[in-house]
C-alpha cells in the first residue's frame, strides 16, 4: 500500500477521530479531577486512563486485531520521549510553546499510526 493511500484509508481517519475523542475525554477528566487531586496525581491518572482507553479503541475500533500490549506500552513511553525532544528542540529555536505543540502533533500522530498499524496491531 503506497504511503499516501495509508493516510487516506478508513483506518487512518478512524485513528484520528478516536484520538481526538480520547484526548477531549481525558483532558475533560483531568480538568475535573484537578479540583480534588494534586496535579501530578491527576495527570498520572488521566494519562493511564487515556492510554488504556486508546489501546482498546485502536484494538477494537480502528485496527480490529489482537495487539501487543507490551509493545503499546513501549510506544507510549517512546512517544512521550519523542514529544519532549521535539518540543524542546522547536522551543529552543525561539518558537512559542503553542507553536511547538501545533508543529509536533502531526508528526507524533503519523509516528503513532504507523507504529500501531505495522507493529502493534499487525
Amino acid at each position: 500500500m503506497p504511503a499516501l493511500e495509508v493516510f487516506m484509508s478508513k483506518a487512518f481517519i478512524k485513528f484520528i477521530l478516536f484520538g481526538a475523542l480520547l484526548t477531549f475525554l481525558s483532558q475533560s477528566i483531568l480538568f475535573l479531577i484537578l479540583f480534588f487531586l494534586p496535579i501530578g496525581v491527576a495527570s498520572a491518572i488521566t494519562q493511564i486512563l487515556h492510554n488504556y482507553l486508546g489501546y482498546l479503541a485502536y484494538k477494537y475500533g480502528v485496527f480490529k486485531r489482537a495487539g501487543k500490549p507490551m509493545a503499546y506500552i513501549l510506544l507510549v513511553i517512546l512517544s512521550w520521549a519523542v514529544q519532549w525532544l521535539l518540543l524542546k528542540s522547536i522551543i529552543s529555536l525561539g518558537f512559542s510553546s503553542l507553536f511547538a505543540v501545533i508543529i509536533a502533533i502531526p508528526f507524533l500522530a503519523i509516528f503513532s499510526f504507523i507504529t500501531q498499524k505495522f507493529i502493534i496491531f499487525k
